[in-house]
Parts: C-alpha cells; sequence; structure tokens
C-alpha cells in the first residue's frame, strides 16, 4: 500500500513538472540591449554615426539630442518606445561632431551637420521627415528644417529657444560655458531635478548618467571641452536662423519656469516661422524637463494629432480638442498619460 501511495506521489510530480515544461514558450530571438550605432562616410572618409530606430516604412523623424550629447542620447526617450511604435514612428538621429563616437573636427558648423544628416537620409532612401529638436539640439533642428523645406512634414521644438546665441550665452562667463567644468562628472552634468517627474521612470537618471559618460569619454577624449566649446560658439555664431522659407506645421513646447532658458516671449516663434502655423504648448510651473515629461504629447503630435491634447480623466488616457484642454484640467484632469 506504502508503495503504491509513493509512486502516485511520484508520478504526479513528473506529471506536474511536464506539465510546467510545456507551459514555457522559448524566444526565437534574443531581447534588444538598445539601437544599433551605424556608420556611414562623408567625402574624404570622415565618419558620420548615426541610429535607425523604428519601422523602415514608418514616418521618419529626425531626432537632435541637446548641448553636448552623443547619438545615444535617444534611448532617454525609449521609457514610450511601445507608443512610438504603436504610432508608426521611425526615429531617426546623427552625432554631432565631437562627442562619443565621433571625432571632433573645428572646422566643421552646423550647416556641416545639416549636410550629415542629409547624407544619413539619402542612405536610407528617406524623402519626407518630421524634425523634433530638444533644448540645445533646437538650433540644429531649425537649421535641417531650414535647408529641407519641402521634405517637411512638421517642425517640432521643446524646451528650447529661436537662438541660442546672444550677450548673455556667448560671453566668457555665460551660463552655458558652465557646463564645461562639469563634463569630468557625469552625474552631475546630466543631473535632474530632485523633483523633476522624470524620477518617475525606473532607470532614466540612471541612463542619462551614462549618456553623460558616452558623450564625453566614448572614444578615451577624457572630458575634452573643445568639443562643447565649439557647439557653444556654433550657437553665437548662426544667430537667428531665417525659418522663413518653412511652411510646415510647427509645434513648441515650453515650460514657463524653465531656468535654463530663462524668461521668454513665446510668441516670438511665430515671427521666427512666418509661413508656418504655430502651435504653442506652454506648461506654467514646469521647467527644462518638459522634454521628456510631455514626451506623450509631442510623440502625438508627430503622428498627426496635433489638433488633440492627450489627458489623463479618473484614471483613463483620453485625447480631447485643443480647445477644450484648460476646462477638462479645472475638473481634475492631469496631462499626459496616467502613468504620470
Amino acid at each position: 500500500m506504502f508503495k503504491a501511495v509513493k509512486w502516485a506521489l511520484m508520478l504526479g510530480l513528473m506529471i506536474e513538472v511536464d506539465a510546467n515544461a510545456a507551459a514555457v514558450e522559448f524566444p526565437q530571438k534574443f531581447d534588444e540591449l538598445g539601437p544599433t550605432v551605424q556608420r556611414i562616410e562623408a567625402p574624404g572618409g570622415r565618419p558620420i554615426h548615426f541610429i535607425d530606430d523604428g519601422d523602415p516604412l514608418g514616418q521618419a523623424v529626425v531626432f537632435t539630442g541637446g548641448l553636448g550629447t552623443s547619438v545615444r542620447a535617444i534611448r532617454l526617450l525609449d521609457f514610450l518606445q511601445t507608443l512610438r511604435s504603436d504610432l508608426g514612428l521611425r526615429f531617426i538621429t546623427v552625432e554631432r561632431n565631437g562627442f562619443g563616437q565621433t571625432p571632433f573636427d573645428p572646422g566643421l558648423t552646423m550647416a556641416s551637420f545639416s549636410e550629415d544628416v542629409e547624407r544619413v537620409l539619402a542612405h536610407l532612401k528617406v524623402k519626407k521627415f518630421s524634425v523634433f529638436g530638444i533644448s540645445g539640439g533646437g538650433p540644429y533642428t531649425q537649421k535641417i528644417a531650414s535647408r529641407n523645406p519641402e521634405r517637411l512634414h512638421s517642425v517640432h521644438l521643446a524646451a528650447t529657444a529661436p537662438s541660442l546665441g546672444g550677450g548673455q550665452r556667448c560671453s566668457a562667463d555665460s551660463p552655458a560655458s558652465a557646463y564645461r567644468d562639469l563634463l569630468r562628472y557625469p552625474m552631475q552634468f546630466f543631473a535632474f531635478e530632485s523633483d523633476s517627474p522624470m524620477h518617475q521612470v525606473t532607470g532614466f537618471q540612471d541612463t542619462a548618467f551614462d549618456e553623460g559618460a558616452r558623450a564625453h569619454f566614448m572614444r578615451g577624449q577624457l572630458a575634452d571641452p573643445m568639443p562643447l566649446d565649439h557647439e557653444i560658439k556654433l550657437y553665437c555664431q548662426e544667430g537667428l536662423i531665417d525659418m522663413s522659407p518653412v511652411k510646415a506645421p510647427v509645434f513648441v513646447y515650453a515650460g514657463l519656469s524653465d531656468a535654463v532658458l530663462g524668461a521668454q516671449s513665446l510668441e516670438v516663434w511665430r515671427d521666427v516661422f512666418p509661413q508656418a502655423a504655430v502651435t504653442i504648448r506652454a506648461y506654467p510651473d514646469e521647467g527644462h524637463d518638459i522634454q521628456y515629461r510631455h514626451l506623450d504629447q509631442i510623440l502625438l503630435d508627430l503622428a498627426g494629432y496635433g489638433d488633440q491634447t492627450l489627458v489623463c480623466k479618473k484614471g483613463i488616457a483620453e485625447l480631447i480638442p485643443n480647445s477644450s484642454t484648460k476646462a477638462v484640467l479645472k475638473q481634475g484632469a492631469q496631462l499626459g498619460l496616467c502613468a504620470w
């Protein structure tokens, strides 16, 4: 009797193990660790590093990251990669002069970077695209747009200004030049304020730290300040870019308490883009991190939902007409995904 019970128990355990084994679905491919940095060459052999991330048949978006960032700064957008994919957006980004894997050439200009972007787009056989620039990437984005007005779906500029040049930024003691002293300390260079909503995104701050290290140490440059100094110099040399050829829709995103940019008139953007319809999304009591905090709205605008605003009402995310936003927020809704 004891042996019979023992065998029955063992048989039951074997059946349970076999059932569990059958329930496991083994992957056919590896999980990704982020997009691959690719390389082409400009005439003369100068390397151009870029990332092409998304459905090759999706809507192309040329993304330009902020001051002193590498091509992998695009990873800071990955916390909404599922939404980006669902919207059919293909993000393309090109590394700027002297950062990350790209050697520094003091002779290159903002126009040189635009030419590199155009070379990458030609390599990828992309004809029409949108542009999206954040912070210090804004002037580069404007330069690309000004050179390719007929190819644009739309223009998106977040946490930036019509010009990052001018006396207050181009003097030896400008706020921008202070960044050079932080290059050796990525955890200071790319640190977000303790009250930033971005700390709600698991791993975001650490990814930013990684980006700071990559941008300024990747190829052994050991926090060389020359690329950053050169980039700031280009802002000052370029000044206000002529955007009058651009007729594609323009979207501007600004935190009204942005301590990095300081007080600015947002209406000036309509003068900067005289031939375009300009939508201004202003966020009271928010700062420089709106470029990430409101990435959900930016992605929707890129995908063609620019006449609507994403809000969370009673735990449910929905799109509402832009004209209804103020009233809905007064009723207790919040901007963006309910995850916020």
